[in-house]
């Protein structure tokens, strides 16, 4: 992803991915990083910025009014789930529900803010690939690790997202997680070559006048010739990563698990309020 759709993938997830204070102060100030990033993106002209205010604004009333009831009940489920133990199927079903919710944001931010970049100027899109260019150097620099480097890189991360779920594991349990996560197979190198892939086709669709159906088709169908590349993959890596999760689930304490469900209730509470602000 680049930097704009990390930050509209952390929208979408926003609950999922922070504490609550910080979560809360971001989901209100949302449309003012987006417009940020965009103008960052293209160099905006005012009257552009002016537009795509407006349209944001209108975006997360939607996503406010349309969108946070659905994730407070997954969130509520992912804690039923929880409780004893979360199997691979409730994971990916989960993982799904999270699918939805950005293919969702992403169908709808096209329909609001799409028009705004059908006439694109040169020095824009050549603006917006420099922000790509910049965006591609973390995926580069991970390319560039050898096989062992990238496993440890890769091993590292899931497991600091286990521990914050759970909390911090005990030796013995580190050597079992960590052996656990090392089966699961990478998929950096398959998805830097569908994000790029992805670039070209979004920079000649600009070239010849960015449309909300090209668009559409470039971000969410899965017909196209590198989605469909990507999809063995991708959906490879995810049925070893639940797996992987069920079985580290099982090995959890009690105490361990009703941390991660602590959590996710209070997540689902914060998703109500950020609605009822609404």
């Amino acid at each position: 992803m680049n930097r704009f759709q990390k930050f509209l993938f952390a929208v979408s997830l926003l609950p999922w991915l922070s504490g609550c204070g910080l979560a809360d102060m971001a989901y209100n100030n949302a449309p003012g990083f987006v417009a940020d990033e965009l103008e960052d993106a293209f160099d905006l002209s005012e009257a552009q910025s002016d537009q795509l205010d407006s349209r944001l604004e209108q975006f997360f009333i939607w996503h406010r009014d349309e969108e946070l009831n659905r994730y407070r009940e997954f969130l509520e489920r992912a804690a039923l789930d929880a409780a004893d133990g979360i199997t691979a199927a409730e994971f990916l079903s989960l993982r799904d529900d999270i699918g939805e919710a950005w293919n969702r944001s992403v169908e709808k931010g096209i329909d609001s803010l799409g028009d705004i970049f059908a006439n694109l100027t040169p020095e824009q899109i050549e603006q917006y690939q420099q922000y790509h260019r910049e965006g591609s150097k973390e995926y580069e620099e991970y390319l560039e690790k050898t096989a062992q480097q990238r496993e440890i890189y890769r091993v590292e991360r899931a497991y600091e997202t286990l521990e914050t779920w759970f909390g911090e594991f005990d030796f013995m349990l580190e050597e079992r997680v960590s052996e656990r996560l090392r089966q699961v197979p990478g998929i950096y190198q398959p998805w830097f070559s569908y994000r790029e892939q992805r670039h070209r086709a979004l920079v000649n669709a600009m070239k010849q006048g960015l449309t909300r159906q090209r668009l559409k088709t470039i971000m969410l169908d899965p017909s196209t010739d590198f989605a469909r590349a990507f999809a063995p993959a991708r959906d490879a890596y995810w049925r070893e990563y639940a797996a992987a999760i069920e079985d580290i689930s099982s090995w959890l304490s009690k105490q361990q698990r009703q941390r991660a469900i602590s959590r996710l209730q209070r997540f689902a509470r914060l998703v109500e309020r950020l609605h009822d602000q609404g």
